[in-house]
């Protein structure tokens, strides 16, 4: 099995061929089986063949329900293994077609991996003669080579950043996949160039250009640290990757370093496809509560809810937004609701109002996601305001003996974030607690009003 991973060796046309076709049929198969689990039709569609992740990723809504998040990374991690294996074997076909291993980090990219597949598995074998002679390089490495590795990997990631938020605004595959794949890809290969250095400080390179391009983030304000922080587990796994990829080409060929720009290439045209499709799931929360008061009292603590003084959680006092309360202007429906967060006030309109029994508002306008904890007041990062937002939100009292009162709430919101199944628990999480902390609220605010015969 390490050798379906490695970035060694070369492979002839019909063993890739039928290799890459078990692996992406494999994923097929793996998301028929969840669904088959979850007791979901198939229903196959156009981006069930060419992406199945992102064709289950779009109905996670009907699928999934919270407890099910561990069940989502397994899936992600999943697909990642086969696109780093369907980059390693597009490697050893490259070389042994004698076309440039760098052709490699496109058989990692979802759909653009499909035409690299079928262009690898009919280009005949080279005989070694007819391949280019390798380049004469010092076998001697030396601090110079590594430090190239490192400072490419902090320019690809400042230009990936820039290009893909500020031009593209896209936040998918490219931005937390395949740009930090590039730029392990880029510190492998100049690490690597003039001479073999140990794997291990291959990997040491890799991880210091991938968190030294974080830092630069920070300083060039197009990130603040809690986002990036929240990226790094997956930015890193891409990142080995891609460096393995880096160093194989290295030792294997000893090709020009200018060819390292047709993988910086990739970027722009992976950011571009998100553009053009962009991911967006939708999914419902409920969280219910019984409070020791009744309908009538729990109502008030709703419609005229006081200020929230209860400390939130760490990530939420790091800069995710949280609720510190709300305020109905008006009565019934149409009535606007200002709902008072730790980034801003959130203007909703109330759709539903039976006294006592249910309220229900849409947001008009959301608030950014999160305040970026960085030194600069303003932060370059798009991704803060509606990519992840809350659409409605409704409160139903539903009463029970002994004058108690239960309150369901629930919430609809968007996230178009890729990929779904790495930010859909993260997001749920954050629902959860934002939620729990209203309710809570209510509860208290319920409960003192009785307590207090009001």
């Amino acid at each position: 099995m390490s050798w379906l991973f490695s970035f060694q060796g070369k492979i002839r046309p019909l063993p890739y061929a039928l290799l890459c076709l078990a692996l992406f049929v494999s994923q097929h198969l793996l998301v028929a089986g969840v669904l088959r689990a979850f007791g979901q039709p198939l229903e196959p569609d156009p981006w069930f063949l060419v992406m199945p992740l992102r064709s289950l990723s779009l109905r996670a809504i009907v699928i999934f329900d919270r407890s099910a998040g561990f069940i989502e990374i397994l899936v992600l991690v999943y697909f990642l293994i086969v696109a780093w294996a369907l980059s390693s074997l597009a490697f050893r076909r490259a070389a042994d077609a004698g076309v440039s291993e760098w052709i490699a980090a496109y058989a990692f990219v979802p759909v653009i991996q499909i035409p690299v597949i079928l262009f690898l598995s009919v280009i005949p074998s080279r005989r070694q003669a007819e391949l280019a002679p390798e380049q004469v390089v010092s076998a001697r490495p030396t601090w110079v080579p590594a430090a190239q590795g490192v400072i490419a990997g902090i320019g690809i990631t400042l230009f990936a950043v820039a290009v893909g938020a500020l031009v593209f605004r896209s936040y998918g595959f490219g931005m937390f996949v395949i740009s930090p794949f590039v730029v392990g890809a880029t510190t492998g290969y100049f690490a690597n160039r003039h001479g073999e250095i140990d794997a291990s400080r291959s990997v040491h390179l890799v991880l210091c250009a991938t968190a030294l391009g974080g830092i630069a983030l920070i300083g060039f304000a197009l990130e603040g640290a809690v986002c990036i922080v929240m990226a790094a587990p997956l930015g890193v796994v891409a990142a080995l990757a891609g460096g393995a990829l880096g160093r194989g080409i290295a030792l294997s060929t000893k090709r020009s370093p200018a060819e390292t720009v047709s993988a910086v290439a990739l970027l722009p045209l992976v950011f571009a496809l998100e553009s053009a499709f962009p991911p967006t799931a939708s999914f419902d929360t409920s969280e219910n509560i019984v409070v020791e008061a009744p309908p009538e009292l729990v109502w008030r603590a709703i419609v005229q809810m006081a200020p929230m003084d209860a400390p939130p959680a760490l990530p939420f006092r790091l800069g995710v937004a949280y609720p510190l309360g709300g305020e109905i202007i008006g009565k019934g429906v149409g009535a606007v609701r200002r709902g008072e967060f730790s980034t801003g006030t959130a203007i909703e309109q109330v759709t539903e109002w039976i006294a006592q029994r249910k309220l229900t508002f849409v947001v008009l306008n959301d608030v950014p996601s999160m305040r970026e904890l960085s030194p600069y007041q303003h932060v370059h990062a798009p991704h803060v305001v509606g990519y992840f937002r809350t659409t409605s939100t409704s409160f139903e009292l539903l009463p029970q003996p002994g004058g108690q009162t239960q309150i369901v709430e629930r919430t609809s919101h968007e996230l178009k974030l890729d990929p779904v199944f790495y930010w859909l628990p993260l997001a749920r999480w954050m629902v959860h607690e934002n939620n729990a902390r209203v309710l809570a609220h209510i509860r208290g605010q319920a409960g003192r009003s009785f307590r207090a015969g009001n």
